[in-house]
Order: structure tokens, then C-alpha cells, then sequence
């Protein structure tokens, strides 16, 4: 076909440095799409995929990337939406249509007769663009897949508590109030490799003690894993993992990505014996306190419909799965 990018398979070292560069360049893209996401996942889980890693290439050189677990019969998004919020190709603003269009002919010249693409926004561009190229020579069937709620910021807490509803500011306020009153409370944060590797043992701690299903969630696999992707994205300066502090006391903690303007709530925990002062929730208030103050400008709690989730003002983005059949 005429008009379309170059798309090659390339080896994962070969692309992983201008991979990097181009997720740099494109200011929605998640951490998820970062090449260092796939590192760490093939790393710990990925014995039995198939991973292909294509090169979209315009004119003016690299327009997007595509990371794909590449069966002969179905190809499908690589990585796992248990430990992935968000997926999909990525693409720089603007070159979406191309790097759709790209990806579906190289699937088609590689004789695969269906694709799996989860973790799309439901809204995103790319997801616009997959289901626009597909529809001379695939069906298309859109899954509804998970909601990721979050609250977009505009640098001021107390904005952003004002924007709460009535009874949700209110309770808000109350157990803020009472953690304050109910001791010397702290709240701070570790951004280095070094830092947040001294505190990874009380974060498991605070995760198993939590939540049962957090508990049998945290094998020493997934454990082990949750240490990776710490040190890798430390050093990339996009995690951070931040302690609630009462007394002294660590009593609850959350580990969260970052980029430039927005922070994405990956896990957390809290310690039981404290769950009267609502210790999990008030967590999290501060750390929506904690992105005010440095100027982010959306708090995505990603997958979930917990209700303190909603408690906390967050509004549901849908993710969907686009499954592609050749027609």
C-alpha cells in the first residue's frame, strides 16, 4: 500500500534508546509505554511470550512503536493488564493514523489473522485511529475492558477540596482532622533508588496486612518484580513512594509513577491498627496534597472501582480492548 510508514521488527537493544527518546517527545504517554516497562515485565514474566518490537518510521524518522506478543495466530498487546494499566502503541501527536495504519500491514503481511489491542483509553486518539485502519479488511469489536478514575488538578489543594462533593469534602476534612489530632503526623516522600529501596520492605508489609487479596496478590514473583520496576523507574526519576507518618510511625504508604504532569497511583497500603483514623484514605489525600505542591496537574488512581476512589473525586475514564479479526 501506498502512503504507508516503514515498519520493521527490530530487536528489542537495537530500538530501546530511540524508543525512550520518542516517549519523551509524546506528552500523554503513559510510563506503561515505556521501553523500561517492557525490560522489567520480559525480565520477570516474560518466559513464554513472543515478543515483537516494531519501528514505525516516517520522514522525518521514528513515529511509533508497537510492543506485541506475536503468535502465529493472534497477536495481542504484550504484558499483562494485572500489573498494566495502560497499553496500546505508541505514537507521537498527530501520527496516530500512520502508526495504526502501519502496524495492521505489517500484521497482514505476517499472515496474522487477529490482534488483540487492550488497555486503550477509551477516548485516545490511537484508539480512534486502530479501529479507522482496521475497518477496510478486519471486524472490529470494541470489549469494554476496566475504568481508570482520576482527578484533574489545577495546583491548588484546597481548589481541588472545594471541587468535592458536599458530604465527600466534609468527611475529607473530618478524618484529616482527626489523623492531625491524633498525633504528630507526617507526610514524605523517597524519589531515588536508594531511598525507596530502604522502604520497600514496610510498603510489602503494609500491602499484606491491608488486603487479603493484596496478600495472595504479592508472591515473592510479583514481589520481586515490584522491586525491579522500582529501581528502573527510579532512576528514570518516574516513581515515587511516599509515608504517612503518626508519631514516628509508618502507617500507611503509596508507591506511584510520574511524569511531567501527572501522577498514577500504582499500589498502597496501610497498617489495620490504624484504620480508625482512616489511615489508607488520608494516604492518599496527601499525596493528591503532595502533586498540588509540585504542580501536577491530574492524580490517576488507575484501574478500580474502589470507592474511595470516588470519594477522593474521581471520575471514570473507560479502557477497552479492541479485538481484530481479518475479514
Amino acid at each position: 500500500m501506498s502512503g504507508l510508514p516503514l515498519v520493521t521488527s527490530q530487536a528489542f537493544e537495537s530500538l530501546e534508546a530511540e524508543w525512550a527518546a520518542l516517549h519523551a517527545r509524546v506528552p500523554r504517554a503513559t510510563p506503561f509505554l515505556h521501553p523500561a516497562w517492557h525490560a522489567v515485565w520480559l525480565r520477570h514474566f516474560g518466559g513464554e511470550s513472543a515478543p515483537v518490537f516494531l519501528s514505525i518510521r516516517g520522514a522525518e524518522g521514528l513515529i511509533g512503536v508497537g510492543a506485541l506478543d506475536a503468535e502465529r495466530e493472534m497477536a495481542r498487546e504484550l504484558g499483562d493488564h494485572n500489573v498494566r494499566d495502560y497499553a496500546g502503541p505508541l505514537a507521537l501527536p498527530g501520527e496516530e493514523a500512520a502508526v495504526a495504519a502501519g502496524t495492521l500491514e505489517w500484521l497482514r503481511e505476517a499472515l496474522t489473522p487477529a490482534a488483540t489491542f487492550w488497555g486503550l483509553p477509551a477516548n485516545a486518539p490511537m484508539t480512534a485511529a486502530i479501529e479507522q485502519a482496521a475497518a477496510p479488511g478486519w471486524t472490529v469489536e470494541r470489549r469494554h475492558e476496566a475504568v481508570c478514575p482520576g482527578v484533574d488538578l489545577d495546583g491548588d489543594f484546597e481548589a481541588y477540596v472545594a471541587g468535592l462533593s458536599k458530604r465527600d469534602r466534609h468527611e475529607l476534612r473530618r478524618k484529616m482532622r482527626n489523623l492531625e489530632a491524633a498525633g504528630q503526623a507526617g507526610f514524605d516522600s523517597a524519589d531515588t533508588p536508594d531511598g525507596i529501596a530502604a522502604k520497600l520492605d514496610r510498603f510489602f508489609e503494609l500491602m499484606r496486612i491491608s488486603r487479603g487479596d493484596k496478600d495472595e496478590f504479592l508472591t515473592p514473583a510479583m514481589e520481586a518484580f515490584f522491586r525491579d520496576l522500582a529501581a528502573t523507574f527510579s532512576a528514570l526519576g518516574m516513581l515515587r513512594l511516599s509515608t504517612l507518618t503518626l508519631d514516628g510511625a509508618e502507617i500507611a504508604m503509596t508507591l506511584a509513577f510520574e511524569d511531567e504532569a501527572t501522577v498514577y497511583l500504582y499500589n498502597s497500603g496501610y497498617d489495620p491498627a490504624f484504620a480508625h483514623l482512616a489511615a489508607g484514605l488520608v494516604s492518599k489525600a496527601w499525596a493528591i496534597r503532595d502533586a498540588c505542591e509540585r504542580g501536577k496537574r491530574r492524580f490517576d488512581f488507575l484501574r478500580g472501582e474502589e470507592e474511595y476512589k470516588r470519594r477522593l473525586g474521581g471520575v471514570e475514564r473507560e479502557v477497552v480492548t479492541l479485538v481484530l479479526r481479518s475479514a
